[in-house]
This record gives C-alpha cells, sequence and structure tokens, in this order.
C-alpha cells in the first residue's frame, strides 16, 4: 500500500497536483465512457425506430387485415318489422325469407304448487341427496354432455338452492314463488335429437318434492326452434337471432306460416327418409358398412347391428400381429435389478458404442485405473462404478441402448419409404457412403416416389439406415403389419364415425320432424299471403375512406419519423458528458447539451434507408389474382408516392380516383390491401420466367418492415437479448473492457505518482534534518 504523505516537508498540495496530474491520465478514460455512451444511445434510437414499425404493424394488421372499417357493410330490410338485419363483413348477395311458421322460444317447467315457502329447508323435504346435476340446452342446439353438478345441504333453504342454480353454469333460471318452482333454459330452441331441454342426470328426487313428477329426468322438452324460409328452402335455429351468408337477421313475427308449415312438414319428411335411406341395414348404406370394417378390423363375423352394439370387441389381429413384431424387435429384455441400474445411466450413448475390448478392460480393472483410461474419459465415476458392480450385464446395457436408437430411428422414420423395395435397395447400395455422397446420389435418380421418399428424409437418417441390411429388413417387416394396421383401423373408424353420424342424422330428423308436425298442426292455413323479406347489403365506402386515409396518415407520420433521423444535423463539439463536467452545469443546460450529443446519431443509416426504399417498393407493382385488372394496385386507387424528392416516399391520395374505386367495387379495394396470397415465379405470355406477388399491400408491408426489423435486431438487439447477441452489444462489451484496463491503468499511475511525491517529501525532509544538525540555530 503506497503512503499518501501530504505536502508536510514540501509545502506544496500534493493532492492538488495528484489531481491536477490525473485529470490529462484520465482523458482515454473520459473518451471510453463517451464511446460506449454514445453506443447505448445509438442502440436506444435503432430500437426506437423497431417501436415504431411494430406500431405500424400493429395497425396493418388490426385495421387492414382484420377488416375493420375496410370491408364494412350496411344492411337493409324490406320489411323491418318482421326481420331486421346487420351486415357482417363477409354479407353478400341477396338473403330472402319467405316466412316464419314459428317463433324460437325457451323451454320452461313449473312445477305443482307445494305447501314450502323460500326459507323452507331442505331437511324438511326428507332429502337423502347431496348434490343435483342438471342439464340444458347449449346455443348449438344440442344437450350439454356432462350435467353440472351443484352440491346441496340440509341447511340450505329452498331460495338458496335457487340462487345456487342461478349462480351455476347449468344454464338454466330458477324461481320460486307461491310455492311453486319455475325452470326455464336459457337458451331458447328445441334440442335437435328429442331429449329435452331441461334434464335432471342426478339428484331428480329434489325437483320431484318441489313439484315435479318426473321418472326420466325430462323436466322440459317444450322448446321451440324458429321455423323459417330462406331462400327457397326450409330451416330451423334455436334462436331467432342468427347469421347467414354475413347476414346477422333477427325475427321479429310470423308470416306466410301456413305455406311455410306445410313446406316444413314436406322437407322434415323427405329428410328422414333420405336419412333412413343413408344410415341403411345390415344389407345397406351406413350401416352395412360400419359391420364390415367391424369384422375386417376384428376378424370377427357379425350379422347384425345389435350384435355389434352388444358385443365385447376382441382385440384386432391386425393390431396383435404389428405389436408383436415391433415388440419383438424392441421390447427390453434387461431384468429388474438391471433395468433400475440402466436408468442411472447418464451416458448411455458411450454406453451403446462400448466394443468387447472395452467390455474386457472394464472387467480386468478397477474403477480408479478406468478413469485414468483415454477411452473412458466420457464416462463419469459414478457410471464406471456402475457398470464395473454390474460387469456382468454389459452386453445387455449395450444393446439396451441399441435396441433404443433402433426404435428411435424406426419411429422417425416414413414406414413407406421402409417398404419400398426400390427405396431399400438403394439404402443398401448407400452402405459405407458419406452424406455427400449420398444426397449426390439420390438427386441423380430419376424423378418418382423413391426419390420424393428419400429427399424427404433427412440424410444423416438415411446415412444410419444403409449401414446394416439385416435392420432395414427387420424395419420393413414391422412396417409391413403397421400400415396394415393402420389402414384397417382407420377405415373401421371411419365407418364407426360415419354410422353414429347416421344415427344422429336419424334423430335429428325425426325431431325436426315432429318440430314441423306440431308446427302445422297448430297453424292455420290460408289467410294474407306477405311480401318476403329480402335483405341486401352495401358497402360501407365512407368508413372503408376513412381507414385508407388512416393508413395513409400513419405511414406518412412514421415516414416523416425516420426521414428525420436520416436528416438530423451531427454536432461533433458536443460529445457526451462525463460526471465531472455534469457538476459544473445546471440541469436546464445538461438537457441542452445532452440534446445536441444525441443529434445525427442515425443520419443517413443504411439500415433505415435500405428499409425504407422497401417499404416504398412494396406500392409500385400490381397484386395479383384480382378480378380487374384495370384496378389491382395503389396507383389505380388513386393512391401514389409524392414526387417531391423532399417528401421521400410519402403517400399522397387523389380522392376523387379513390372515390371512383370505391364505388366500383369496395370489395376489391378491400383486396389490394388484405389479400393473403403468395409470391411465386411464374412463365409470362412471353415465355420469360418472371416474379408474381399476389399478397396485399399491408402483407407486403410487413414482410418489408419485417427485414427492416431483424435487421436493426441484428445490429442493437431488442430488449431481453444479451450484447453478445448484436454487433453494438458487442461494441458496448469491448468498451466495458477497455474501460476497466484503463481504469486499472490509472490506479497505477495514481499510486506512483503518490510514490514519488512521498519520496520526494522523505527527501526533502531528511534534507531539513540534516541542516539542523550542522545549523542547530535554524531550528530557533
Amino acid at each position: 500500500m503506497v503512503m499518501r504523505i501530504g505536502g508536510l516537508a514540501s509545502g506544496m498540495d500534493i493532492d492538488d497536483l495528484v489531481n491536477k496530474l490525473m485529470q490529462a491520465e484520465r482523458a482515454p478514460l473520459n473518451k471510453a465512457f463517451q464511446k460506449k455512451q454514445v453506443y447505448e444511445w445509438q442502440r436506444d434510437a435503432y430500437r426506437n425506430v423497431n417501436t415504431k414499425l411494430k406500431a405500424f404493424d400493429t395497425f396493418l394488421f388490426d385495421k387492414m387485415i382484420l377488416s375493420g372499417k375496410m370491408n364494412q357493410k350496411t344492411a337493409t330490410s324490406s320489411n323491418e318489422n318482421l326481420v331486421s338485419v346487420k351486415a357482417n363483413p363477409g354479407a353478400s348477395g341477396n338473403i330472402v325469407i319467405g316466412g316464419v311458421s314459428q317463433l324460437a322460444s325457451a323451454a320452461q317447467a313449473v312445477g305443482t304448487q307445494t305447501q314450502y315457502t323460500g326459507s323452507t329447508k331442505l331437511s324438511e323435504l326428507g332429502l337423502t341427496s347431496s348434490e343435483i346435476s342438471l342439464k340444458s340446452i347449449g346455443s348449438d342446439g344440442r344437450l350439454a354432455a356432462d350435467g353440472t353438478k351443484i352440491a346441496i345441504g340440509d341447511n340450505m333453504t329452498v331460495d338458496d338452492l335457487v340462487k345456487k342454480i342461478n349462480d351455476s353454469n347449468a344454464g338454466v333460471t330458477a324461481l320460486f314463488e307461491g310455492g311453486k318452482l319455475s325452470l326455464t333454459a336459457k337458451n331458447s330452441g328445441s334440442e335437435k335429437s328429442g331429449q329435452g331441454e331441461i334434464v335432471v342426470d342426478g339428484g331428480l328426487e329434489v325437483f320431484n318434492k318441489l313439484g315435479f313428477a318426473s321418472a326420466d329426468g325430462k323436466l322440459a322438452t317444450n322448446g321451440k326452434n324458429a321455423m323459417f324460409e330462406v331462400n327457397g328452402i326450409q330451416t330451423e335455429r334455436s334462436s331467432n337471432t342468427f347469421t347467414i351468408s354475413g347476414y346477422e337477421m333477427t325475427l321479429k313475427q310470423t308470416f306466410n306460416g301456413g305455406d311455410v308449415a306445410l313446406k316444413q312438414k314436406d322437407a322434415a319428411t323427405l329428410e328422414l327418409q333420405n336419412a333412413q335411406i343413408a344410415l341403411g341395414d345390415e344389407t345397406s348404406g351406413l350401416t352395412k358398412s360400419y359391420i364390415d370394417a367391424v369384422n375386417a378390423y376384428f376378424g370377427t363375423s357379425y350379422s347384425t347391428i345389435n350384435d355389434v352394439k352388444n358385443a365385447t370387441l376382441p382385440e384386432s389381429p391386425y393390431k396383435q400381429a404389428f405389436e408383436t413384431a415391433y415388440n419383438n424387435k424392441f421390447s427390453s429384455t434387461l431384468t429388474e435389478h438391471e433395468n433400475s441400474v440402466y436408468k442411472d445411466l447418464a451416458n448411455k450413448t458411450r454406453i451403446g458404442n462400448l466394443s468387447d475390448d472395452d467390455i474386457v478392460k472394464i472387467r480386468n480393472n478397477d474403477v480408479t485405473t478406468l478413469k485414468g483410461m483415454d477411452e473412458f474419459k466420457n464416462l463419469s465415476e459414478a457410471d464406471l462404478t456402475r457398470l464395473k458392480d454390474n460387469e456382468a450385464s454389459l452386453e445387455n446395457f449395450r444393446d439396451q441402448v441399441l435396441k433404443e436408437s433402433d426404435e428411435r430411428l424406426y419411429n422417425s422414420t416414413n414406414k413407406k419409404l421402409l417398404v419400398n423395395d426400390e427405396a431399400r435397395a438403394f439404402l443398401n447400395s448407400m452402405q459405407g457412403k458419406t452424406t455427400e455422397e449420398i444426397t449426390d446420389a439420390i438427386d441423380g435418380l430419376a424423378d418418382g416416389e423413391v426419390k420424393t421418399l428419400l429427399k424427404a428424409t433427412n440424410v444423416e437418417q438415411l446415412q444410419f439406415l444403409s449401414q446394416d441390411s439385416g435392420r432395414l429388413d427387420d424395419f420393413k417387416n414391422i412396417a409391413e403389419k403397421q400400415i396394415e394396421h393402420t389402414e384397417k383401423q382407420t377405415a373401421y373408424t371411419n365407418a364407426k364415425k360415419g354410422f353414429e353420424a347416421g344415427e344422429q342424422r336419424v334423430q335429428d330428423a325425426q325431431q325436426s320432424l315432429t318440430n314441423a308436425e306440431n308446427v302445422y298442426n297448430n297453424t292455420p292455413t290460408g289467410g294474407a299471403t306477405v311480401a318476403p323479406v329480402t335483405m341486401q347489403a352495401t358497402a360501407d365506402t365512407k368508413a372503408a375512406k376513412e381507414q385508407i386515409v388512416e393508413f395513409v396518415t400513419k405511414y406518412n407520420e412514421m415516414i416523416d419519423e425516420f426521414n428525420t433521423l436520416l436528416k438530423e444535423n451531427k454536432y461533433r463539439d458536443y460529445a457526451p458528458l462525463t460526471d465531472d463536467q455534469r457538476k459544473d452545469m445546471s440541469e436546464s443546460e445538461q438537457k441542452l447539451w445532452d440534446e445536441k450529443a444525441k443529434s445525427g446519431l442515425l443520419r443517413n443509416d443504411s439500415l433505415i434507408r435500405d428499409g425504407m426504399a422497401q417499404m416504398r417498393a412494396t406500392f409500385m407493382s400490381n397484386v395479383a389474382g384480382l378480378g380487374d385488372t384495370l384496378m389491382d394496385s395503389l396507383a389505380e386507387i388513386g393512391i401514389t408516392t409524392s414526387k417531391d424528392m423532399k417528401e421521400s416516399g410519402k403517400l399522397v391520395i387523389d380522392e376523387k380516383k379513390l372515390d371512383a374505386a370505391l364505388s366500383k367495387d369496395p370489395d376489391q379495394v378491400h383486396k389490394i390491401f388484405n389479400q393473403t396470397g403468395e409470391v411465386k415465379e411464374i412463365t409470362d405470355a412471353n415465355g420469360r420466367r418472371v416474379i408474381e406477388d399476389s399478397r396485399g399491400i399491408a402483407y407486403r408491408l410487413r414482410s418489408a418492415m419485417d427485414n427492416m426489423t431483424k435487421g436493426i435486431e441484428r445490429k442493437a438487439g431488442r430488449e431481453g437479448m444479451t450484447d453478445q447477441t448484436h454487433n453494438i452489444g458487442r461494441s458496448i462489451v469491448d468498451s466495458n473492457k477497455r474501460i476497466e484496463t484503463l481504469q486499472a491503468k490509472l490506479k497505477m499511475i495514481e499510486a506512483r505518482y503518490w510514490k514519488q511525491f512521498g519520496a520526494m517529501e522523505a527527501a526533502i525532509n531528511k534534507a531539513n534534518q540534516q541542516s539542523m544538525m550542522f545549523f542547530p540555530g535554524m531550528s530557533q
């Protein structure tokens, strides 16, 4: 440690002298700090550019791709009193409601009057149930698959039970007044298969005690579907509000009911007949197909559908054959003890590569000696100890590793490749070849299935397959059985699904016919005929134009900001302030200085300049694949880049041209912006290979901005990335290293100065002492 002696002997201010000397020495360190600060400012400036790109990208996705105002439409109904309508973006064509024979209504059940009140405890009802379970009709017109369970207790009152039902997800509204319990389904409509709209599948006694007398749990079966004619088709919906072809319609009244009811009954009768024919029986249709598929897959000989439904199906012989072949090849043969040891082995790859000579060495040497051998350096001491303690099982461990490797190889290989004799012959001919040689050989094959299969497989995987023809034969045997099993199983599964769908169709058709007959029997025929209600949609061109104008405005704002960065003045005399410099300046002075120092960080930056050029390029070409080739680019709908060079590619709008385009075909204008499309090479009419881009402007812009964003991230990274993963970050890391080196150097220099001044002080002090010896009077 250097002794820091003040200027007692010399009378000099040593502290001040050293500080002044060190100020000069600190100049390189200050420059290093300033350089690091510039890197950090530049990194933040780049990331701010990406923030702006991200904001505009989000705008493009939300407002230009996900429709928004771009495809907004207005719908009108020719008779709002009968049918009201709203238009979704996809609304197209005309929808005509020819009549409505019935409006949808929710199922409701009311129990008989009881002696109980809302404050009656459930214990007074003599109940034994601890929970109830309710099902109700969903918005899809189907009864819920599972009931909603609601716990109940003796101390609960009837009002508590009602509240629990209403607070649950059972889809039922309960009300208890005047000794009566009412249950109403929250969703309207008639359950499609006739199972009922409110069904109790647990705790039925609770509801029977409260005035119901149900034996099967069906408390309410009186829900009604809306029944109407749309574009000449007899239709049902569980709600009075529904969407067809993009039109959201609400039925308000019935009209032309008798005519529609008759047509509905006839259509339902025909649909039931068609459903029954499609389902068939043991000799035809989906039923026969299902029976045949069951017999084919399971090896049975059932002749009736009831036999199939009532049977406990055996295991499929195809599944059995595949699993036997698979297990014979890949199942472990390790003993229980060996398996427990094997699971703890860490480096199984090395164990799978043990040679016979390696096994002999393990058996003939202790663990300490084995640790010193190069061939076992990849095995931990724990693994070597386990192998040494179980040296009789070494071959078994090695075989198990190889089995698992083969199993992974088999499972990851296309089974069609394994059973293709031509492909297998090719692989056998590649034994000992490098991956490059195998790739060249594949490229030399004639186009066809074999080449396609081989090219779709990883070349290292092909090289491994080619090493052992015996393994390929084993794989072929397993794959043949797996393919056969999969085909038979798929045929069985599809036939079963088809049969079940056919049964469901018959049930639905029977319920539809019941519904239609009920409406027909309760709807008067004749009477005044009302004109059909027609729905039409027109594009809201005003909203679309507003969205396009907003797009141009936001794009221009972003371009303005980028142009400002590119043209910003660089004040080279304003380097970042050091801590010492900041001490001598006011806060406002520091702020003004920092503004000058940060200015021009991205002046003439190539990443931003090239990114802007890519964005401008997206506007130039037409959008391929649109109907009207006279209106398939931005320029043709009135949007062009400014001719003023100072504007640097800002967009300008010819409003008359845009209005005309929107009036002519608003859908195509929308597609110019949001068509998904693709970029591909095609041959034009002149036989030239050209690039065709069918992506809309929004997708093109997003792609160009994504390229710009990635380029900036490579240079400046993004939030959360480490400094070592981008260029500026690596420069910051280098600056930190230089700063650390300079700081260490400065400590040494400062210590040297203090040592030198200390030596000077000691010398002066010694001289003073000697003077006093020769001139003792001088001390007085």
